[in-house]
């Protein structure tokens, strides 16, 4: 197979016409099938799973003719290949849409490790998962930019666009906005808990079952109730550095997380760390949000100190020189680039 076409296969930024071409390359070469290894490192959540019928129709449209010699379990695995690249979320992917499907399907995003995860969806915007977040969109979202969080705490970075404004539903709760940064998580059975980072967005109910709307154009933390949309302002976390390293350090200890890292009263010290663990320590420490704009970055861990007195903006910059990036602070959110 031409290498430019097998890594613009893998990367799934092929077309739906490309597809077919693609398609039939392989039938034509089946022996490249042979060469490719696309599924063996992708957990569950990370392919979509359609019903036989939608598969049917897709392979009839796709593989019209198939090679006569070709052998079905080569078939069912040129279609599953095919169906990936046109239908899967890879974390940096992105979709094509075929206009013969009636409906848009369901794409699911869930965070079953015990990290942070970072996603880029289709439109550019950003979300970072806690663990057991959990969140679904259906393939048109560039049309329609609506997301369902189902579980879990999600922080979401939106791509600005004034005439798709981005809206996230939450338990009968819709929080819209044009490009802005914030979060959402569960408060407790009967409240959220709302929290605006950068920008503006309004709080509002997406049945226009009531009139109840909320404006937030500062950041700011709301604890917001599912059913009447009453809501109070919080105080946002305003502990000292010190209080928030003495309660790190004993959730470490309680955690038994002593194997990779050391805390101390004045030194901690990671021994291959997660980057993910190492940013969601550094948002806890210094009260900031931290963005990864390229979520390649997380993959990679980091052994070092980090000392009760070190600088935020000197830590980062050791992080960056490391890591071959470069960060930005601007209030409360850092953006690695």
């Amino acid at each position: 197979m031409k290498k430019e076409i097998l890594e613009k296969f893998l990367s799934n930024q092929c077309s739906y016409n490309e597809c077919k071409d693609m398609a039939s390359f392989l039938e034509s070469n089946d022996d490249e099938l042979d060469k490719i290894e696309l599924f063996e490192n992708l957990a569950d959540h990370e392919i979509i799973h359609i019903d036989q019928a939608e598969k049917e129709t897709l392979c009839d449209a796709i593989l019209v003719k198939p090679k006569q010699g070709l052998l079905v379990k080569r078939l069912l695995i040129a279609a599953a290949v095919l169906l990936f690249v046109a239908f899967s979320f890879y974390k940096l992917g992105k979709h094509d849409h075929p206009s013969h499907l009636a409906s848009p399907l369901l794409v699911e995003i869930v965070n079953n490790t015990e990290s942070v995860e970072w996603y880029i969806l289709p439109d550019s915007s950003r979300v970072k998962l806690s663990p057991a977040a959990k969140l679904t969109y259906k393939t048109n979202f560039a049309n329609d930019r609506e997301l369902n969080q189902l579980a879990g705490e999600v922080t979401y970075f939106v791509k600005a666009n004034k005439e798709v404004p981005f809206r996230v539903i939450n338990q009968g709760v819709q929080t819209r906005a044009v490009g802005t940064a914030f979060s959402i998580d569960d408060y407790n059975s009967a409240n959220l808990i709302i929290k605006l980072l950068e920008g503006k967005i309004v709080v509002e109910d997406p049945s226009n079952s009531t009139d109840s709307q909320i404006k937030l154009n500062n950041p700011t933390s709301i604890v917001v109730n599912k059913t009447d949309f009453s809501y109070n302002h919080v105080e946002n976390n305003k502990e000292g550095h010190k209080k928030a390293w003495d309660k790190e350090r004993k959730q470490v200890r309680n955690n038994n997380l002593k194997s990779t890292i050391a805390w101390s009263n004045q030194v901690v010290n990671f021994s291959g760390v997660s980057n993910a663990d190492l940013f969601s320590i550094m948002e806890r420490l210094y009260g900031v949000s931290i963005d990864v704009e390229n979520p390649k970055i997380t993959n990679g861990n980091f052994t070092g100190e980090l000392y009760q007195n070190d600088n935020l903006e000197n830590l980062l910059t050791i992080f960056c020189q490391i890591n071959g990036c470069n960060f930005t602070i601007e209030d409360k959110i850092i953006r690695i680039r």
